[in-house]
């Protein structure tokens, strides 16, 4: 028997949901076997007080190494719990959604007030701002519709059960830390127990299953935090998130308030102008086409990064502050736009360049 589309998603919903309580509470089952291994077994039994078994076979204590391996291993521990915690704290209480519309809403009876404020946004070939048909109302840009969630998400990035939710504006910055800290946890843990198994198994002839699981564990979440850490800093640098690079083959249009259809300039790329909208006698747009794969938000590595993380190392590295991106309080959009996007506005004497001949002229107050 056939399953219909929306019983379908409602089954990928629901089993998003269970997995996004289930997986977070076996990282923290297999962080409480590590824990067990690498204090109790090793450190303690092994290291610091050996155990018979061990003093029984030649093992002095070697209670230097066992102190400063756990040291090492609580601070990491901590570390990587508190930014765990953070980051489900705000996945839970502000995941980023937009608020819903009315359920008789349509795209050209809403209201466009947001929009009117900016100097460019993410429009259709109309000019309007993209329409979510689901949530009955407009999308601010690079905001996604989240089959998980049933609602639209601002900067969404992706639906990660294993951080037990949706990655968004609000979460992007403390999924970025818990990646980084976790890989450093599981790589440290699967060093030290990797190499004391080894150890025992050559003097001791023995491999608890305890053991084998830690490192077996270990491993597997090192390659996941690692692999995804280094997929997720380098999207970062770029100023893209996993939605965003899957959409690379796209074309995008941007509404470009004022300017001029013809530029006087050859354009510095392959954009191209579709058409010319007015909201009101002093308000009018022209929606531009941008080329293939037009990175619409990239400011340059280091300032895509301070935009996400912040503008101090302290806050690149404490779990605390939330991301700078959620402020919004640019005009010239709704994060700050590329160089790209930057030179069509100069091209053109649109956005902020419109601006500023209005100002010149004295008209800004018709603006």
């Amino acid at each position: 028997m056939a399953i219909s589309e929306e019983r379908q998603n409602a089954m990928d919903k629901k089993a998003n949901q269970i997995m996004s309580v289930v997986l977070p509470l076996v990282e923290a089952a297999g962080m409480g076997l590590a824990t067990y291994v690498v204090v109790y077994r090793i450190c303690l039994n092994a290291l610091i007080q050996p155990i018979p078994k061990y003093t029984n076979h030649g093992f002095e204590p070697r209670r230097a190494t066992g102190i400063g391996l756990l040291v090492v291993y609580l601070l990491l521990l901590v570390v990587f719990c508190i930014t765990f915690l953070r980051l489900l704290q705000v996945i839970w209480t502000n995941p980023g959604v937009t608020p819903l519309g009315e359920p008789s809403s349509e795209k050209s009876t809403a209201s466009t007030k947001h929009y009117d404020r900016l100097d460019a946004y993410i429009c259709d070939y109309q000019g309007w701002p993209l329409w979510c048909d689901k949530c009955h109302s407009f999308k601010p840009d690079r905001t996604h519709h989240s089959k998980q969630l049933g609602r639209c998400v601002r900067r969404m990035d992706h639906y990660c059960p294993y951080a037990g939710g949706i990655i968004s504006e609000t979460t992007h910055k403390f999924f970025v830390q818990f990646l980084f800290y976790g890989f450093l946890y599981t790589g440290f843990t699967l060093i030290v127990v990797a190499y004391f198994l080894a150890e025992r198994h050559r003097v001791l002839h023995s491999a608890p299953g305890t053991w084998v699981v830690a490192v077996a564990l270990a491993g597997l979440f090192f390659l996941f935090t690692f692999g995804m850490f280094a997929t997720t800093f380098y999207n970062l640098s770029i100023n893209q998130t996993t939605v965003e690079v899957m959409q690379r083959d796209f074309v995008h249009q941007v509404a470009l308030r004022g300017g001029n259809l013809n530029p006087p300039n050859t354009t510095s790329d392959q954009s191209v102008v579709l058409c010319e909208v007015s909201r009101s006698p002093t308000r009018s747009y022209i929606v531009v086409q941008t080329e293939l794969g037009t990175g619409l938000w990239d400011l340059g590595p280091l300032a895509n990064i301070r935009s996400i993380m912040g503008d101090s190392l302290i806050e690149w590295f404490v779990p605390l502050r939330m991301s700078p991106c959620l402020h919004h309080r640019d005009h010239s959009g709704e994060f700050p736009w590329g160089r790209k996007v930057v030179r069509l506005m100069e091209e053109h004497g649109a956005g902020t360049s419109y601006r500023r001949t209005r100002r010149r002229s004295g008209g800004a107050h018709a603006a």
